[in-house]
């Protein structure tokens, strides 16, 4: 081996010998609820001679090169290890029908042999990332999109940790955790996570809410202009972002707390590796801080006085109706619509909210006559006619309620919209909804609305919508009854339209079984710590193209180690990489612990 290549592959000083004995086809097969459904993924099987030190070192997360000769040369077409079986050959003729006395006689022979006799290796399981490498001499290694099939009897080599560096780690990115078997930073386009998407994935005790605070810290100290927006159902990340809170944010609740910050504290979870070191005393300091500062508030999901009012948003909608019911007037509509928001939004800075009854006098006939210009392409004895004349006239009506007393209406989860893409909203904001229906309700509309403005009135602030518990949000089974037919409808919506107006989602769950799995795809990063069910690494598998050899590894892995997967926000595409994240705890307290 030259001396270039071994910068490139590590052979860990001579001792790692390998050759692809075989490569076939695994098959799968699960019933999920939508029926059976069948994973085949393609799995090398190298032939290592065994060495103590090589046999610990490939129990760590390792990638391998195997030699692909072509036409234009040799290539080398990377595998992730995901499983591997010390041989010894008196094992493949060895039958518990056997007499247990020339049992025992094998046992001996095998136990005595191991790293001393050429009848032992490692048999390596290995699955495709369907990369290859160009390693010439002198040449950094060079990495495309390849599905090439090994040959039988190629030769494999153990990537070192610089090459690993160079086909995963983005140059100038975010640290998002180190690399296990390597122990170099995983860096990636951070901006990439939040753009297209992402999914956080384990087992209760994962530790997804500590990994999601985390990624918040990292996204919002690198994009300076992203506004963040968390929908917590089990009440965590008021503590786990603190420090961030009550630096830059506000907390939203639809429950009440009397301005009582005990109340507040006790509502929410606090990890039992935080209580020894965070004093309920302290915790109340910071909480305090908040009431004093006036940044808590409370999020009224039914409103009386938004029912009798019609909004901006009301008549855009109607317009919108019309234009696109292709009947009497739908053209005149759609003309009436660019109008309408080129004046009220473009021109005058309108809040979608706004009473039109409390426009000034010249908006007043400006938008009547935007109304009556329609009213007369439709046929006089038209519904929709009889709703233009009425609209018209409430246009030109006395509101109830003067536009001064406006500020004390309560905050709607459209206000609450409204309110995260103005200049004046913090940059983390943390709304707090315990029952799973008002959840729903509440987040439903907070993306109808949200969307509205984004398409409406050109909105182009970067937001974030993070959504704790997702399975209560975009459950693969449905009813109206308690909003979740319409929270799932919002949410994929969000996720198919969101990133061209920058509304990103990351969402965060246990219970993958019972997921939306269209919703899933939408997702283009993921992290996936344990999860024990068979079910829920199939729905991974299937809904990510993962290879289900390296899911099930996902069951060796601590609190804070995760499977990262991204087809963006990688060097390359789709290559799973087992991290040690960073503890968020630690940096909170270092954040807010007293000096």
């Amino acid at each position: 081996m030259t001396k270039e290549s071994n910068s490139v592959f590590d052979d860990m000083g001579g001792k790692f010998e390998a050759r692809l004995r075989d490569h076939r086809v695994v098959t799968r097969t699960t019933r999920m609820h939508e029926g059976d459904v069948t994973l085949s993924s393609s799995v090398a099987v190298l032939e290592v001679k065994f060495d103590f030190e090589v046999l610990d070192r490939l129990h760590e997360p390792s990638f391998v090169a195997i030699e692909r000769p072509t036409h234009n040369g040799t290539s080398y077409l990377i595998y992730e290890v995901a499983a591997l079986r010390p041989t010894h050959f008196q094992m493949l003729g060895m039958d518990v029908a056997m007499p247990t006395v020339i049992r025992k006689e094998y046992l001996n022979t095998i136990d005595g042999s191991w790293g001393r006799s050429d009848e032992t290796w490692i048999d390596v399981a290995a699955v495709p990332m369907f990369h290859r490498m160009e390693a010439d001499s002198g040449k950094e290694p060079r990495f495309t999109r390849a599905r090439l099939v090994p040959l039988t009897g190629a030769k494999a080599h153990l990537l070192s940790k610089e090459t690993v560096s160079k086909f995963l780690c983005v140059e100038r990115g975010v640290e998002i955790g180190s690399m296990l078997g390597f122990n170099i930073p995983l860096t990636v386009d951070i901006e990439s996570l939040v753009r297209y998407h992402t999914g956080v994935f384990g087992f209760t005790g994962a530790g997804k809410s500590n990994l999601t605070s985390f990624l918040i810290r990292q996204a919002m100290q690198k994009i300076p202009d992203l506004k963040v927006a968390v929908f917590d159902v089990a009440g965590e990340y008021a503590v786990h972002l603190l420090d961030v809170l009550s630096a830059e944010g506000r907390f939203f609740s639809t429950e009440d707390f009397h301005s009582d910050p005990v109340n507040l504290l006790n509502s929410q979870t606090l990890p039992e590796t935080l209580e020894t070191h965070l004093s309920e005393k302290e915790l109340l300091k910071w909480t305090q801080r908040l009431f004093d500062e006036h940044r808590v508030e409370k999020v009224a999901t039914v409103a009386s006085d938004d029912a009798a009012k019609i909004t901006l948003s009301y008549v855009v909608q109607l317009l919108q109706n019309t234009a696109e019911s292709k009947g009497s007037g739908s053209i005149q509509a759609k003309i009436a619509l660019q109008g309408l928001l080129q004046h009220f939004f473009s021109e005058k800075g309108y809040d979608s909210e706004t009473d039109v009854r409390t426009l000034s006098s010249e908006d007043k006939e400006q938008l009547a006559s935007i109304i009556n210009e329609l009213t007369q392409s439709i046929h006089g004895m038209s519904a929709l006619r009889l709703d233009m004349t009425s609209l018209v006239n409430y246009v030109n009506s006395t509101p109830e309620q003067s536009p001064g007393n406006e500020e004390t209406t309560p905050m709607t989860p459209e206000k609450l919209a409204s309110f995260l893409l103005s200049p004046k909203s913090p940059r983390l904001n943390i709304i707090y909804t315990p029952n799973p229906d008002t959840a729903r309700f509440a987040v439903s509309r907070f993306i109808d609305r949200l969307l509205f403005l984004k398409k409406t009135s050109g909105a182009r602030r970067k937001l974030l919508i993070v959504l704790d518990e997702a399975q209560e949000f975009i459950p693969d089974r449905t009813v109206r009854s308690d909003y979740s037919d319409y929270s799932n409808k919002m949410v994929e919506a969000l996720l198919r339209q969101g990133r061209k107006y920058r509304a990103h989602c990351w969402l965060s769950s246990q219970r993958l079984a019972h997921l939306n799995v269209n919703a899933l795809q939408q997702l283009h990063s993921y992290f996936v710590s344990t999860l024990p069910r068979f079910y829920d690494r199939m729905v991974i598998a299937d809904s990510f193209s993962l290879s289900y050899d390296i899911l099930e590894k996902t069951n060796e892995l601590e609190t804070g180690q995760w499977l990262f997967v991204s087809y963006r926000a990688t060097r390359q595409k789709n290559v799973p990489a087992f991290i040690q994240t960073p503890n968020n705890e630690e940096i909170l307290l270092r954040n807010v612990s007293p000096s």
